[in-house]
């Protein structure tokens, strides 16, 4: 019998060592559990009369819902993770508030990145303050909690989280006014600047709106690409950048200050106030094409439809050079914007005096 204990006795050592280190080894969390970054905090902005601060902590009592999402970036790639966190619907519970109240929430990352969430988004999805992805906390460049919208764009899939600014009100204006983006940009400054390895021609946003918006300062600026894709960006931010005219993916938004997940490529239009920028080159990829009489171009009707411009009894068409064309709603017939011969903008209308007119700059809604 001893002869057996001796023989057992290192086997039950090795047992109890394997234990021991398993016990000192990583635990495995679960929603309650607290960690160092517990005590990490970002704010929300327009709950309360005051900045609410929130901690990792406090969002982990609140019931926990794991979801695995995926969602594709700018450049084509796809991210994937596991998310574990609280809803943001039920931070705002606690308050007495929903989502559904508000008109726009905008997240704000501390690397500067801030993008704003837009009612249908709000209204149809949920969207989770991950405190854990894949199953751990969150690494330095997610902390204190990761924003997810599972089945939308990266893009609202804010890291970093630092502030939550709820806001209502955020509606676009009506639009008076349509500027051509092409034949705005030939009489701004223009500027050399460099995106990733190429160095391509640029004009500011500022110079853009100053000469052709007015000075009224704007809260949100509404943005649409190319691909679809609708942001509603800062009027600071916007201000602060540039527009890429030549090169790659122009039209573009961006700024050296940005973070790159803020630039936007293949622009459509901008609407700022109640002046919509709008760029024929992405209109001539993205809309139905029109023929008349030989031209091929993008008709009147789905530039203003695209843009929003006010229905109005009577529109001006001005040109760069200060030429203009008054024409009433009931004779804009099949009107077409295309290039002429030299590259210019053009409007045709035909049943009109004039039924041209070269280097089209505006159309704004007549009172």
């Amino acid at each position: 019998m001893r002869k057996m204990v001796n023989r057992l006795l290192p086997f039950l050592l090795i047992f109890i060592i394997m234990l021991t280190l398993a016990g000192c080894g990583e635990k495995t969390e679960t929603a309650g559990d607290l960690t160092a970054e517990d005590g990490q905090e970002f704010v929300i902005t327009g709950l309360t009369d005051s900045d609410y601060p929130i901690t990792v902590g406090e969002l982990k009592k609140l019931p926990a819902i794991t979801k695995k999402a995926r969602a594709t970036r700018s450049n084509g790639e796809v991210v994937k993770i596991k998310a574990t966190g609280c809803l943001l619907e039920d931070v705002l519970q606690q308050q007495g508030k929903s989502v559904k109240d508000y008109s726009t929430i905008r997240f704000s990352a501390r690397d500067g990145y801030s993008i704003a969430v837009p009612p249908d988004i709000l209204k149809n999805r949920s969207i989770i303050l991950a405190y854990r992805i894949d199953g751990k906390s969150p690494d330095e460049e997610n902390r204190p909690v990761r924003v997810v919208i599972p089945g939308e764009r990266a893009m609202y899939w804010v890291r970093m989280l630092e502030r939550i600014d709820l806001e209502t009100g955020a509606e676009q204006t009506p639009v008076k006014k349509v500027i051509f983006l092409e034949t705005a940009v030939k009489t701004l400054p223009q500027e050399e600047l460099k995106d990733f390895d190429s160095t391509d021609k640029a004009v500011k946003t500022k110079d853009l709106v100053n000469a052709y918006a007015g000075s009224d300062k704007i809260s949100n600026v509404f943005i649409t690409a190319g691909d679809g894709l609708h942001k509603n960006e800062t009027g600071s931010n916007f201000l602060s950048a540039y527009i890429k005219i030549t090169g790659k993916e122009a039209p573009k938004f961006l700024a050296p200050h940005l973070p790159q997940g803020m630039h936007i490529r293949d622009l459509l239009c901008i609407n700022y106030g109640e002046t919509s920028f709008m760029a024929y080159s992405q209109g001539k990829k993205v809309l139905p094409p029109q023929t008349l009489e030989g031209q091929s171009g993008i008709a009147l009707s789905d530039v203003i439809k695209q843009t929003g411009l006010s229905r109005a009894a009577r529109y001006k068409f001005s040109s760069l050079d200060g030429q203009s064309l008054e024409l009433a709603v009931d004779e804009l017939g099949n009107g077409l914007i295309h290039e002429n011969a030299q590259g210019n903008l053009a409007f045709y209308c035909p049943g009109t005096a004039d039924k041209s007119m070269d280097n089209l700059l505006v159309i704004e809604c007549l009172e």
